[in-house]
């Protein structure tokens, strides 16, 4: 939905005279340069400009005369720093900033990447190299190119190895009856399809090649998601980048409940989180200061049904919020449990729900000394112990544990950027524990299933 807008918005920019320039180097506590994201926000002006330092951890932008807040940040291992510049007619200024890693979840064998982004060599907007480094600069460890029917970028992406990330190639598997990522190819997938017998083929084809099915945003394609085989498929991306979490009407939502109803029928399909970048620039968060009926009338050409008008209209704060916190790689993310990270360890973690799912917060958890994806004996046990711990780089709001898809509990955590906590657990209550995670909108996390078992 948002790649529609990607032109109009580079075309308002170029309205914008660039009159003063700021620059500088971003380095971690032992004075190494880091690649990072910089957004520079001017709420008067309507501006929000997204940029990276370079492989040197340099960066030099341009912007119109005024007031910012200059954001520079690295993924939610890191703190976000921020702080207020004015810059005047002409003038050039020359900053120095140290960025803190507050957490390192690859030590303890967590691992996080984005299996859904696109470049130039399908309808993405940048090179192969630019989101690499936009990869890195967001904190990934790895990730899966996967253009729509094709995979003309692979020489250049495995180029990223050197500076790095974990690169995996894929593709986006793109027909008439839906979207699934192939991830972990080594060939191209025959995308042509003339009924829904042939998604069987495109499975096998991809299972071939050792490589793990996935299927994409499938409530943006729900007239045809509802005759799917759901078991002829290895993962289910619940969470697309290009819809809002957690709003009724985005798709994500729908996507998170049918999960819910596929795990309590007995199939365990693991879910995953992709940003299915396309603008690494994340120019859509300009939308964020246009008025209403601005947006109407762009939305208007592509989705001119009045619904569509109405539900903007009633949801308006929480879309503000949602573009306006950003749609670049790892927003959001799935961290994976390894022991070692290589290709063919992260599709095992995905395909096993070895999980969660975040756009910033970390969520550890385990029932009795197991985690996501594992399975924890009941037997002759009246109880069991959930033990968490959640951090953030930023406040939270609360904590839901979700057992066979009932909320059995929510602890408040507003204000806390650390928790750890332990509660008792019933296992006849249901066959699997799930934690989701929630700060400000848009601020999600949630894990993939520990099942109970008899």
């Amino acid at each position: 939905m948002m790649k529609a807008f990607t032109t109009l918005l580079l075309f308002l920019w170029c309205f914008i005279l660039y009159a003063a320039v700021i620059s500088g180097i971003v380095i971690d506590e032992r004075d190494q340069p880091l690649v990072t994201r910089l957004r520079f926000l001017s709420p008067e002006s309507a501006v929000l400009l997204t940029s990276y330092t370079n492989w040197f951890g340099r960066f030099e932008q341009q912007l119109p005369a005024g007031r910012y807040i200059v954001e520079i940040s690295k993924g939610p291992e890191y703190e976000i720093k921020s702080f207020s510049i004015e810059l005047s007619q002409d003038e050039k200024k020359e900053v120095h900033v140290t960025l803190k890693r507050l957490y390192d979840l690859a030590s303890i064998g967590w691992f996080s990447g984005d299996a859904h982004l696109h470049t130039i060599y399908s309808d993405g907007n940048q090179d192969v190299e630019t989101v690499a480094r936009a990869c890195i600069a967001n904190g990934l460890s790895w990730a899966v190119l996967t253009d729509h029917n094709t995979i003309k970028g692979e020489t250049e992406w495995m180029i990223a190895s050197r500076y790095g990330l974990l690169p995996i190639l894929g593709e986006e598997v793109t027909t008439p009856l839906g979207h699934f990522n192939a991830i972990g190819v080594s060939g191209i997938v025959d995308w042509k399809v003339d009924d829904k017998d042939d998604l069987a083929r495109i499975f096998s084809d991809i299972s071939k090649q050792s490589a793990v099915s996935q299927i994409n945003h499938p409530f943006d394609m729900k007239d045809y998601f509802v005759d799917w085989d759901i078991k002829g498929f290895n993962v289910i991306e619940i969470w697309n980048g290009g819809s809002a979490p957690n709003l009724n009407g985005m798709g994500n939502q729908e996507a998170k409940l049918f999960w819910f109803e596929i795990l309590n029928n007995g199939t365990r399909i693991h879910a995953t989180a992709n940003s299915d970048c396309h603008d690494v620039y994340s120019g859509y968060s300009l939308l964020a200061f246009l008025p209403t009926d601005k947006v109407l009338s762009l939305l208007q050409k592509e989705f001119p049904e009045p619904a569509m008008k109405d539900f903007i209209k009633n949801n308006e704060n929480l879309l503000r919020n949602w573009v306006k916190y950003g749609l670049h790689p790892g927003t959001p993310r799935t961290y994976v449990r390894l022991e070692e990270l290589t290709s063919s360890a992260v599709l095992k973690a995905l395909v096993e729900g070895k999980s969660f799912m975040t756009n910033g917060p970390l969520v550890l958890a385990q029932v009795d000394g197991k985690g996501p994806g594992e399975t924890v004996d009941t037997l002759s046990k009246e109880s069991l112990v959930l033990s968490l711990k959640v951090l953030s780089n930023i406040a939270l709001e609360k904590v839901v544990v979700i057992q066979a898809g009932r909320i059995i509990q929510q602890l408040d955590i507003t204000g806390q950027r650390e928790c750890i906590s332990s509660t008792k657990i019933n296992p006849k209550d249901g066959s699997w524990i799930i934690v989701e995670v929630y700060g400000p909108y848009p601020v999600y996390a949630i894990t993939n299933p520990i099942y109970l078992s008899n």
